[in-house]
């Protein structure tokens, strides 16, 4: 086997030169770092590590293209360490790279560990690939040109390399791994997962959970995705089967494709330039948001809104989901996917969804615009193209440059040069290359300013430019012609013969139209990233908005269901309370309809919400609650997402005061510090267990909160000095 394709490391299909055996008495790290070899990391049951070391080199007799393995090498040619130190392993390993040897056989040490699999390790090679199998922890390794594989582990791991490709395999972990310019491939894994390649192709197979993944130029195709996928590449195509969850995908100027059987809560597309096609539930409830230079779609029922034949925008079958797709010069076409399958049951942590048996596979849909076809596997090796054009262009601008920059020097060279006959008129082709270029920078510099916006067609702004340019030539080569020419003696001129050819007169007009198409492609350029940009952000707008409502959904129901209990548990042993208490909801529920719109709202607003909730439950416990709410007057205006706080009162009910007999407690307080909110729910009930912090209450305040404010605001549950809730938040938050 010599890929990594292939599940093994290369340079380690021979017996090792050495095996040393690493008892573990206390140490939970491993530290391993060779400058040109391969590591392969194996976790197994055993509490030892055992280290396999491997000698190559590369010899004259294969004129260096084959490794060869050794035995042993010289201590003289390779220093190699490898010891314990407190709680850490080292492995070190570095050539002379001053000994002939090295010179002429370019040696390497590799590496094959077998480790305990929860054992933490940092490991790095400057030209090597590097494995992973079977491994639980922390984990972080490097190579600058090397291949990575990762396979059947879990923990967090943190991959680089600057040029080979990764592929990650059977993986249930959180994984950040990036790419220079290889190919990236991920199949079977689970978890939160980000990849980034600088220039190669993404695949994703059979993902469950969040994925963000991203290249700059490459194609991205993904399929079976099971969660969250975000995904974008600056000019490649996006092929998208059979996705369930949450979908982002953007691309400056290639084609989309995507196929979403099940919406949890948002999807959208945007491309620069390219065609947009998508296969949709259209049973689903969905808001539409959708532009394109032409729209096609396979016909609406239950449909409120605008349809054109450039844009959609409303609700089908009532709204719900939210769907926004934009091309900024190709189609849309909107098709329904014809794939059923039961609605995923998304785990809180990661996503996860139940396998569940398919209706009908994707191959029996009827004709459609654009059929999906089974995912290729990427290549390890993209082959070589021997492309005339980029040849030509690499020829002629090595040429012109190489042939520019002689110039210089020689005109610079003979400008000092006083003994030659040809100094003055040397001199003087100088000047007037200056001069030239003074005119083309004066005339592209008054174009630009002040005609460019003036001149409509593109075609009279090359001629405008031109002329202007030739104008300024003119003149400053009349102020040559005055200032130097004029005094250098004829005899001089007449013997230097004709040095100026007429191209030679039109390459400052040249030069001028040269920069104006590439200060307009630059500008149109900029423009698409620009606006990419802007509507990048737009979109992640509309994705909180889109989790800030279905959080609200969730707890609006969450909490009627809790009522409703209550209320059904007093219909018959006291019927006043249970009348009392659904005068109560009712009031409640009355106060927080007809705002579905508005994710803000005043801290004011929350408190009367709070206050109606926790006089349904005083008509439930009596004398068992008692409750204060302190609000400094200035905070009281203060926006806030709607249902931040009344999952936290309602969680110190249900944990705290149904766990006692009698004098309940809940304090309210919220207080202004500079230019953040600080709030304070305390009751008096058992203290919070240690691994309190999996119901929904909590979980949807923490989700709320990285949503609307990322790492800007805290939360925090304490036991000391006493029982209590803390968040802080920052004021004049922009609302979403």
């Amino acid at each position: 086997m010599d890929t990594i394709k292939n599940r093994t490391v290369i340079g380690m299909n021979h017996l090792p030169a050495i095996t040393k055996t690493f008892e573990n008495e206390g140490f939970n790290n491993l530290q391993l770092h060779t400058s040109s070899g391969n590591i392969e990391l194996v976790g197994h049951d055993e509490t030892s590590v055992k280290v396999e070391v491997y000698f190559s080199v590369r010899s004259w007799l294969s004129l260096f293209l084959v490794r060869e393995p050794v035995d042993l090498l010289d201590s003289d040619t390779y220093q190699l360490t490898m010891g314990v130190s407190g709680n850490q392993l080292t492995i070190w390993s570095k050539p002379n790279y001053f000994h002939p040897f090295f010179w002429f056989y370019f040696p390497q040490i590799s590496f094959k560990i077998f480790l305990p699999k929860n054992l933490k390790t940092v490991s790095k090679t400057w030209n090597g690939h590097i494995a992973l199998k079977n491994l639980i922890g922390n984990h972080t390794f490097t190579t600058w040109g090397g291949r990575l594989l990762m396979e059947n582990s879990q923990g967090n791991l943190q991959a680089k390399t600057m040029g080979g490709n990764i592929r990650i395999l059977d993986c249930e972990a959180q994984i950040n791994a990036e790419t220079m310019g290889g190919n990236i491939v991920l199949t079977q894994n689970n978890g939160y997962i980000k990849v980034d390649t600088k220039g190669g192709n993404i695949l994703i197979l059979k993902h469950k959970g969040q994925i963000h993944f991203s290249t700059w130029g490459g194609n991205i195709e993904a399929a079976d995705v099971v969660g969250e996928l975000e995904c974008s590449t600056k000019g490649g195509n996006i092929k998208l089967r059979n996705m369930s969850g949450n979908v982002g995908a953007s691309t400056l100027g290639g084609n989309i494709t995507a196929e979403m059987p099940y919406i949890k809560e948002y999807a959208w597309f945007d491309t620069s330039g390219g065609n947009i096609t998508t296969y949709l539930p259209m049973d689903t409830p969905m808001d539409f948001e959708v532009k394109g230079t032409r729209v096609y779609h396979a016909g609406f029922q239950n449909f409120e809104g605008i349809i054109t034949k450039n844009r959609i925008n409303g609700k089908l079958n009532g709204g719900g989901k939210h769907i926004n797709i934009k091309t900024g010069g190709g189609k849309v076409r909107i098709e329904e996917v014809l794939r059923k399958i039961p609605e995923p049951v998304f785990e809180a942590s990661q996503n996860v969804v139940a396998e569940k048996e398919v209706a009908k596979p994707i191959n029996e849909r009827p004709k459609q615009p654009q059929n999906f076809q089974k995912s290729p596997v990427l290549p390890d090796k993209q082959p070589f193209l021997f492309d005339i054009n980029s040849v030509l262009f690499t020829l002629v601008f090595c040429l012109l440059l190489g042939y520019g920059l002689s110039g210089i020097v020689y005109f610079s060279l003979e400008f000092f040069n006083s003994e030659s006959t040809l100094a003055p008129v040397n001199r003087g082709v100088f000047y007037s290359n200056i001069a030239s270029s003074l005119g083309a920078f004066c005339a592209i510099y008054i174009f630009l300013h002040f005609l460019e916006g003036i001149i409509k067609t593109n075609w009279a702004k090359y001629v405008a430019l031109i002329v202007l340019t030739s104008g300024w030539v003119v003149i400053f080569q009349i102020l040559v012609g005055i200032f130097y020419w004029s005094k250098i003696d004829r005899s001089t001129l007449q013997s230097a013969g004709n040095n100026f050819s007429i191209f030679y007169n039109f390459l400052p007009p040249i030069v001028s139209c040269i920069y104006l198409f590439y200060w307009q492609s630059t500008r149109k350029l900029t423009r698409k990233i620009s606006e990419q940009e802007y509507q990048l952000l737009n979109l992640e707008k509309l994705k909180s908005k889109a989790q800030l409502d279905a959080l609200e959904a969730r707890i609006n129901p969450h909490f009627l269901y809790n009522s409703l209990n209550s209320i059904a548990g007093l219909i018959h042993e006291n019927p006043e309370k249970a009348e009392d208490m659904t005068i109560q909801l009712s009031k409640l529920f009355r106060y927080t309809t007809g705002r579905t719109d508005e994710n803000f709202h005043n801290i004011a607003d929350e408190l009367e919400i709070i206050k109606s909730y926790l006089a349904i439950e005083q008509v439930r416990f009596g004398s068992r609650l008692h409750y204060k709410i302190l609000c400094e007057d200035e905070a009281l205006t203060q926006k806030i997402p709607r249902f931040l706080l009344q999952p936290l009162v309602e969680n110190a009910i249900k944990h705290g005061i149904s766990k006692i007999t009698h004098d309940g407690k809940i304090e309210i307080k919220i207080t202004k510090i500079s230019d953040h909110l600080s709030i304070k729910i305390h009751d008096n009930g058992p203290a919070f267990d240690e691994l309190l912090g999996g119901g929904f209450g909590l979980r949807s305040i923490k989700e709320k909160l990285k949503i609307v404010y990322g790492e800007k605001a805290t939360f925090d549950i304490e036991n000391q000095p006493e029982k209590a809730v803390m968040i802080t938040l920052p004021i004049n938050q922009n609302e979403i």
